[in-house]
């Protein structure tokens, strides 16, 4: 949620971007068989993958904050129950899944540090791919307490650009990586690869607001957060509208559909000349977030 110079993480994915059954099947494993991740042959033949895919898997359990593990028994946590549990959504078929698990892995500033910074603050909109590793070098070297060898960097930006980037037109390939759909990176015919501020219209109220949830939850003492935070990364903190990608328009659009959406949680207010959301009351829980948006039922 905050950077951390003392903790940060790449390369931990074994350079395996996220594919779409990962998550819904190993969740699914893990209730049947919490030590499965600590029975590496056995996890290869539940899950169908080989060695290093099943780490992989084990890494992106973590970074989304669905299961903890515990030496290599796994408990799968109140997050992981509320998305993927009898009342979530267990297949990832709601759009609204997709955005909310984006938002955890580029919130997640110490176990996924390169997705933090290229969300929340590699600003070019255009890029190739040798801009994008010369900005994030200069961040390890900058910011970081030990700097990380240009390999581990250019292993953890080309995983997260084939993650998000639909098709490499360059090398003829095509991932089953579910954020490809959010259209958050794309490639480009002359730069290589755009990453822009849009309206995004489509973004789901309840991604939104489970972000803003947490962002509140994590500074308790903060009654407030300026909409310019909230737009841009400040003081380490991750920014919703930064993640989503939104434009300044974008992102009031889309709070005042949160707004609509819960008329008791937050409110826009001019305090001496800087505009501001104020949350009404105590930090909203995050899961009550959820909770209210799947109530639907136990899925089939």
């Amino acid at each position: 949620m905050r950077f951390n110079r003392d903790k940060a993480t790449f390369g931990r994915h074994e350079t395996f971007p996220l594919r779409y059954g990962w998550l819904p099947k190993s969740y699914e494993a893990i209730e049947t068989d919490p030590d499965l991740f600590a029975k590496p042959e056995e996890a290869m033949i539940r899950l169908g993958v080989g060695r290093n895919m099943v780490n992989a898997i084990h890494y992106w359990l973590q970074v989304t904050g669905l299961v903890s593990f515990d030496g290599g028994s796994a408990d799968r946590t109140p997050l992981g129950q509320a998305l993927l549990g009898g009342y979530g959504d267990r297949y990832l078929e709601d759009d609204a899944t997709l955005w909310i698990l984006h938002w955890l892995i580029a919130a997640n500033a110490e176990l996924a540090t390169g997705f933090f910074w290229f969300f929340n603050r590699f600003a070019m909109p255009r890029f190739s791919d040798t801009e994008a590793l010369q900005a994030l070098g200069q961040f390890s070297a900058q910011e970081l307490k030990t700097a990380r060898s240009a390999s581990t960097l250019k292993s953890d930006l080309s995983t997260l650009l084939r993650m998000y980037a639909a098709f490499d037109e360059r090398t003829d390939e095509y991932l089953d990586s579910p954020f490809t759909t959010l259209g958050l990176v794309e490639s480009d015919p002359d730069a290589g690869y755009r990453s822009l501020r849009a309206l995004r219209p489509t973004l789901p109220p309840v991604a939104l607001s489970f972000a803003l949830a947490q962002r509140f939850a994590a500074a308790p003492g903060q009654p407030a957060l300026p909409v310019r935070v909230l737009l841009y990364s400040d003081d380490g903190w991750v920014a919703p509208g930064a993640v989503f990608r939104l434009t300044e328009e974008g992102l009031m659009t889309a709070l005042a559909k949160v707004m609509e959406l819960d008329p008791h949680a937050y409110e826009l207010r001019d305090t001496a000349g800087v505009h501001q959301l104020y949350r009404r009351g105590e930090p909203i829980d995050p899961l009550r977030v959820l909770a209210e948006h799947y109530r639907g039922g136990p899925r089939a």
